[in-house]
């Protein structure tokens, strides 16, 4: 397009639909291509709600910070078509990536000529605090396993995936396409096919390798329909979505009475515990499948919080003072 005027009538939907072709085409992963896409839908009904318009005339900056402050009102899941919402609001977290998948589709617009400037230069993100993620406690698992009830199909297939998760770190979408023949039984590993399509191997301690044995041979027969190959299958038979995953995963946190418990908690608690056990942070960012050190070294803070609890427990000067007053009394 040779001036942005041109452009002013078209429709933000068919240049969302254009943006997720351009994603596909560059190869990015389907999770990333589907996220970008739902978060811009997102701001697509919005614009229509508050602005009545989804001209590309109305993206501009001024909306964007507007939209960015709607987002820091709702709730999680609100409106979503199959989470139930949650009183809690979105975290910075979330609302940081709603504006960083926001801002790179404005680039994209920009260097796809629809606009003159990149309209959301200027635009900041939305600060999100680094916190101290506290991991589940060994009392949070037994009590999350120890609900699970392991003589139904269900139960069993949902006990398998959440020891999987804690003992692997796998992301959500990582965990429903496990791939039955990428499972090496024989080395102890799963090959992974993580964010960008990249494959990698990660490690499964002999607990898990003979909970999906078992798996495998008496529970998955039960649920399967048709040939599949993928590991976790739903109650008809089909893969597991990310979405049928974190409902499992919210059933069990309000049923159990662990309310703080979903799908990402079991990769944060792997990972502190991972380093809290000895391992180093290069095998760990392996195991992850982070590309860079950052995101890893955020778990070193973590185990901070847990070394000092630890401490406390087990510093030796107060015991020495503890035993030493309790001598004298």
């Amino acid at each position: 397009m040779d001036t942005e005027s041109a452009g002013l009538s078209l429709k933000l939907g068919e240049l969302i639909h254009q943006y997720e072709f351009s994603n596909q085409a560059e190869a990015k992963s389907t999770y990333t291509v589907r996220g970008y896409t739902e978060i811009l839908t997102q701001l697509l009904r919005y614009l229509k709600a508050e602005l009545s318009s989804d001209n590309l005339s109305v993206f501009n900056i001024t909306t964007i910070r507007r939209y960015i402050i709607f987002l820091r009102e709702r709730f999680k899941f609100q409106d979503h078509p199959y989470m139930p919402a949650q009183k809690a609001p979105l975290s910075p977290k979330t609302i940081q990536c709603h504006a960083r998948a926001i801002k790179a589709f404005s680039t994209w617009l920009y260097d796809e000529g629809y606009t003159a400037e990149n309209r959301l230069k200027n635009l900041k993100l939305p600060k999100a605090p680094l916190k101290i993620i506290k991991p589940l406690s060994e009392k949070e698992i037994s009590t999350v396993t120890g609900f699970i009830n392991r003589k139904s199909i269900i139960g069993r297939r949902n006990y398998a995936i959440l020891n999987t998760m804690l003992d692997t770190g796998l992301r959500a979408h990582e965990v429903i396409t496990i791939i039955i023949s990428k499972i090496n039984f024989t080395e102890g590993y799963i090959t992974i096919i993580g964010k960008g399509d990249k494959e990698r191997m990660v490690p499964i301690g002999k607990y898990i390798q003979a909970l999906l044995l078992e798996y495998i041979n008496t529970v998955r027969p039960a649920l399967l329909k048709s040939d599949c190959d993928i590991l976790f299958l739903s109650i008809d038979g089909k893969p597991m979505t990310v979405n049928s995953l974190k409902l499992m995963f919210s059933r069990l946190a309000r049923e159990s009475g662990v309310p703080r418990l979903h799908a990402h908690l079991c990769r944060h608690t792997f990972a502190i515990n991972y380093l809290m056990n000895g391992g180093d942070i290069f095998s760990l960012k392996e195991i992850l499948g982070h590309t860079t050190l950052d995101m890893v070294s955020h778990y070193l803070h973590f185990t901070q919080s847990q070394l000092i609890a630890r401490h406390n427990k087990f510093s030796p000067m107060d015991r020495l003072h503890a035993s030493q007053n309790k001598e004298k009394e």
